[in-house]
């Protein structure tokens, strides 16, 4: 079932087995309507960060934004989105990015409002 393949690509990157995050995620995506589609975009883009493959990353994260951008879960591809695009040195990018969020979101609390911060941060955004 969907919720038992995103917790075990939560659990194989909490052990940094990228790969198995990655396959996991892949593997729950080619199942054709899942609801759970937009976490596997963002358990895809974190496996693929993790393995450096930002570019790859960026594809994920913007997916996954582009399947929810009003859902629960669109700040966090947001945030995966800039930190991809900072990874890969566009840092105009990032900070686009990071304005979108701040412009969509006003209202970030908690985690997400200081991962956004930081985010900004290292891109080097004004």
């Amino acid at each position: 079932p969907p919720e038992r393949a995103i917790a075990d690509g939560q659990a194989a990157l909490a052990r940094r087995d990228y790969p198995a995050a990655e396959g996991a995620a892949r593997k729950l995506l080619t199942v054709r309507g899942t609801p759970r589609a937009t976490d596997a975009q963002l358990l895809l883009g974190e496996a693929l960060a993790g393995k450096r493959d930002y570019a790859g990353a960026a594809l994920a994260y913007n997916d996954a934004y582009t399947r929810g951008r009003t859902g629960p879960r669109a700040p966090e591809a947001l945030l995966g989105l800039a930190g991809a695009f900072t990874s890969l040195n566009n840092k105009r990018e990032a900070c686009e990015t990071l304005d979108d969020l701040r412009s969509n979101f006003p209202n970030l609390r908690g985690a997400l409002a200081e991962r956004s911060a930081e985010s900004r941060r290292r891109a080097g955004c004004r």
